[in-house]
């Protein structure tokens, strides 16, 4: 697991950076940018866009946020993968009242890219190891690294501070873990369910809340055997034959919504019909035969000695189901395969080395937020196609449908939803439009109220 900003790209890392971290803009309810530790929407001035920033807000050490500081975050966020969130951009300087932009964006499209995790502020623009220093409403009071890490309200944050005193967060490894935790009354939420086993209560009772879709699975492409994985044809083989429909099965009582492209429904992505929830095991041998012509290791005298490696997160446990599908999409194509789970910083260091066949990863934006979804999704598979398009404004959705259907820098598996359990006492809990919970807002009223023996958890 990572906390620094740029480098994040899991549901569990980014909703930890949104609580430790400030961004200049927000996305609110309905999708639209608000502002944060800015002062208002940017502003055009002489071509120019300028953005006003807040005064006296505090880091974590006690130091003040300024515009220095912004500047040098913003300037690093180009320095790493996250850098199509910046693509618009031409140059960024520091005004008498915040920072100005070059840039050839709109002031609204701007500021929903200001408003994504990855860009937000650092004292000094400094990258982020053990012990982050962020603005958040949180800091961080201790983190061990094996699935647990531990918050503390932030008593100066500029827009107030948290209603609880300490939050912990934990990962989990088993598929029942956090389930098991949640039932004996040791936790006040949980996202895998109230109890381990069906028709089980929970030491107290439970209400739920679901956020929007706003969770891409995806599967990704790394460079073991670089002459199959950066063959198109093989690519469009694995995705014909993915039977899409089967993955509405892998969820833990969340909305679940298989897909063929990297937008959801929400951002003008179609939706998927039912020739599209089945494998297409004719197209995807047509595909792979052409790939063959290519790729020595495809060939049928040299495929039955063709292995691959599908790489997933030990504490994701949903991920190895969706690595299973995959593998049984490959054994219909005859290529053998093999799941490997290690920690998330070892995926993580394997994948940008390329040490992997496949993996499985996750994307999360705004559901709304096209450019968002195009530019994560090609700069995921180290396609600079949609960072391109950025650098001149914006990305056409019907261009990148085709470029993507054309490239598939990703396979997408999946958008989901998280849904979260929590006690009655657990009061303001509730989801942004990039689906991460509200732990800032949430507080705890009353006593949590016992389930009843037999009855509605």
């Amino acid at each position: 697991m990572t906390l620094d900003p740029p480098l994040a790209q899991t549901h569990a890392e980014l909703t930890t950076i949104d609580l430790v971290f400030d961004t200049l803009y927000r996305i609110g309810p309905a999708g639209i940018p608000q502002a944060h530790l800015a002062v208002g929407m940017p502003v055009v001035n002489g071509g120019k866009l300028q953005i006003a920033l807040r005064k006296g807000v505090k880091f974590h050490d006690g130091s003040t946020l300024a515009a220095a500081d912004v500047v040098a975050s913003l300037e690093r966020v180009r320095t790493t993968p996250s850098r199509w969130t910046l693509a618009g951009i031409a140059a960024i300087g520091v005004t008498s009242e915040g920072i100005e932009l070059t840039t050839v964006a709109s002031p609204t499209d701007v500021a929903r890219l200001l408003a994504l995790p990855a860009t937000a502020i650092t004292r000094g623009g400094k990258a982020q190891a053990d012990r982050p220093i962020g603005s958040g409403p949180f800091l961080v009071e201790s983190w061990d690294r094996k699935g647990r890490i531990v918050l503390k309200a932030f008593d100066s944050h500029f827009a107030g501070r948290p209603y609880l005193d300490q939050l912990t967060l934990r990962w989990y490894d088993t598929p029942d873990g956090e389930a098991r935790q949640f039932e004996k009354g040791d936790a006040q939420l949980s996202s895998r369910g109230v109890a381990v086993f069906t028709g089980v209560q929970p030491k107290f009772r439970a209400d739920d809340v679901e956020g929007p879709a706003a969770l891409l699975v995806f599967v990704g492409f790394g460079r073991v055997h670089l002459d199959v994985m950066a063959d198109r044809s093989f690519r469009r083989a694995l995705d014909l034959a993915l039977a899409r429909g089967a993955l509405s099965s892998v969820t833990s009582g969340e909305r679940v919504s298989p897909s063929r492209t990297p937008l959801p429904v929400e951002a003008g992505g179609p939706m998927l019909d039912a020739a599209g929830k089945i494998d297409d095991l004719v197209g995807a041998k047509r595909a792979l035969a052409d790939a063959a012509t290519r790729v020595k290791a495809l060939g049928p005298d040299r495929l039955a000695g063709l292995k691959l490696e599908i790489l997933i997160e030990d504490t994701r446990p949903d991920d190895r189901e969706l690595a299973e599908r995959t593998a049984h999409a490959l054994t219909k194509l005859s290529i053998a395969s093999v799941i490997t789970a290690v920690p998330a910083a070892t995926l993580r260091d394997r994948v940008k080395k390329g040490d992997c066949d496949l993996w499985i990863g996750q994307l999360a934006a705004p559901v709304n937020a096209a450019n968002a979804w195009w530019g994560a999704a090609f700069a995921a598979g180290a396609d600079t196609w949609a960072e391109q398009r950025l650098s001149a404004g914006t990305v056409d959705n019907a261009a990148a449908q085709k470029a993507f259907a054309e490239r598939l820098p990703i396979v997408p598996l999946m958008f989901r939803a998280v849904r979260l359990w929590h006690r009655t006492d657990v009061r303001g809990l509730g989801f942004d439009a990039s689906g991460r919970p509200s732990y800032a807002e949430m507080f705890l009223h009353g006593d949590p109220g016992r389930a009843p023996k037999g009855g509605k958890p």
